[in-house]
């Protein structure tokens, strides 16, 4: 551990133990229901004498300082969270509430069948400081605009009966042990479902091709309706706009796309939508092919898939006069082909899969962009887009890792812009100086080795050795310098 790092904790700890030792000798009762630090969902047992203070509580009040670090998982078990907290990922994102299974019927009072719920790996992701991103999805029949598609819109008859579900909900897990404060509604909400023949399709469907704005007006009316009850139930709670699938560019369409679904956040905003949600969700990936990173996908024209997508979504924010975070809710890179068991031989896909982390987490922090997640780290089954494969760790996870762990305490200072053909970012902290740089054009450049370099590491943390003061950059490599 850093020592300046330690030195903060142990600082911050001496003045919570004063703090509590002063409350407490005034012989208030104050009631403490806090989950201990374990890797556990069970809660622990708290003696009544309210005088007494156990080590797990008192850490468990330290700030974890959040960072751009991110990734999503299908669950929440002790193999992923375990691959979670060696990967020093801060967000965990997670399909975690299906209404459609938690009230299938509609009562007075409501009814809702919280044993569907994954409370276990909930409490076990906040016990190991996951920040859980918490994504709502699936209309019950009873309440589906579109009969039939448990993935589309939410009726506006049933509103109300929407709103009163995620006031309860976020009541529910708003604590601990569960300790949920980051609610996303829906997933890539951009999608026609009349598009898609799976009623219970993983992407959102609430898109409407016939409407000049792709639905995204009705889904602000949620919002509106969603938005307070939510806040009602927790202040702290943070909503997210189901991550955007945006497929292409409206303004700048390759040759016979229909990008009219680019237009879902028009919709949104036009609707006064941006006054009922905290932050905006959208999804961009990268795609292998020919050896190759494409980044540049239907995005072009704006610098690529992610750096493009921030750049249109600020534009239309600022078009309405809104401005809010966004949140790459999913990122990777993905295989041409839906096959995993191809794509875990190709080392030379693993390799540039490797290279991705730096390319899609480092852009979004220069961004200011709030997160990132990827997707997944387990296998996702899709593309073999995950960090890990049933066999262990795939070279993304290690290169994930070193980042994570190198960057997470840092600040990013500035951009690198004095070699040709490289991308790169100057990370500072107290008595710490890092770049990392990579080749855009994916070549080999010969750089000298810059002024004050104390250590040269590779992708996966591994020292290189400078050759005739001289190193090769096209992967990316982190350098130590002097403060």
């Amino acid at each position: 551990m850093d020592k300046n790092i330690l030195h903060r904790n142990l600082a911050h700890f001496a003045l919570t133990f004063v703090l509590f030792s002063i409350l407490l000798s005034g012989g208030r009762n104050k009631d403490i229901s806090t989950k201990a630090i374990l890797p556990t969902p069970a809660a622990p047992e708290i003696a009544q004498d309210n005088r007494q203070i156990y080590l797990p509580i008192m850490l468990r009040l330290l700030p974890q300082t959040p960072t751009i670090f991110g990734v999503e998982t299908h669950q929440f078990n002790t193999p992923n969270i375990t691959l979670i907290k060696n990967a020093s990922a801060y967000w965990g994102r997670y399909q975690t509430l299906s209404w459609a299974d938690i009230e299938p019927v509609r009562t007075s009072p409501p009814t809702y069948h919280w044993e569907t719920v994954d409370e276990a790996g909930l409490a076990a992701a906040a016990a190991n400081k996951v920040k859980v991103i918490a994504i709502v999805k699936y209309t019950p029949l009873w309440a589906q605009k579109i009969p039939g598609k448990y993935c589309g819109p939410v009726a506006s008859g049933a509103l109300d009966e929407f709103a009163e579900f995620l006031q309860a909900a976020v009541a529910r897990y708003r604590a601990w042990p569960y300790y949920v404060k980051y609610w996303e509604l829906g997933n890539e909400p951009d999608v026609d479902p009349a598009l898609l023949t799976d009623p219970w399709s993983p992407f959102g469907c609430w898109g409407d091709n016939s409407d000049r704005n792709y639905g995204g007006g009705y889904y602000a009316t949620m919002l509106k309706a969603a938005y307070p009850a939510i806040k009602a139930a927790d202040p702290e709670a943070q909503v997210i706009v189901g991550g955007l699938l945006l497929d292409c560019d409206p303004a700048n369409p390759p040759p016979g796309k229909n990008c009219r679904p680019g237009r879902f956040i028009d919709g949104i905003l036009a609707n006064q939508g941006g006054a009922y949600f905290d932050y905006l969700g959208f999804h961009g990936y990268g795609y292998y092919g020919s050896g190759l990173i494409n980044d540049a996908g239907n995005w072009a024209a704006r610098g690529g898939v992610i750096l493009g997508k921030i750049q249109y979504l600020r534009e239309r924010m600022a078009l309405y006069g809104v401005n809010k975070p966004l949140f790459l809710t999913e990122t990777s890179l993905i295989c041409p082909v839906d096959n995993v068991s191809q794509c875990a031989s190709d080392g030379a896909f693993l390799e540039k899969q490797a290279d991705y982390v730096s390319w899609a987490f480092l852009r979004a922090w220069a961004e200011g962009v709030k997160g990132a997640t990827w997707y997944t780290v387990e296998e996702s089954g899709w593309r073999s887009s995950g960090l890990s494969s049933p066999i262990g760790p795939k070279p993304a996870y290690y290169a994930y890792q070193f980042a994570a762990a190198k960057l997470s305490e840092m600040a990013l200072s500035a951009p690198v812009t004095q070699y040709a053909g490289l991308k790169g970012y100057e990370f500072r902290a107290s008595g710490k100086r890092t770049w990392v740089l990579w080749a855009g054009d994916q070549v080999d450049h010969a750089i000298p080795l810059p002024p004050g370099t104390l250590q040269v590491w590779d992708k996966y943390g591994n020292v290189i050795q400078p050759s005739n003061g001289q190193i090769i950059v096209n992967s990316p490599i982190y350098i130590d310098l002097v403060p």
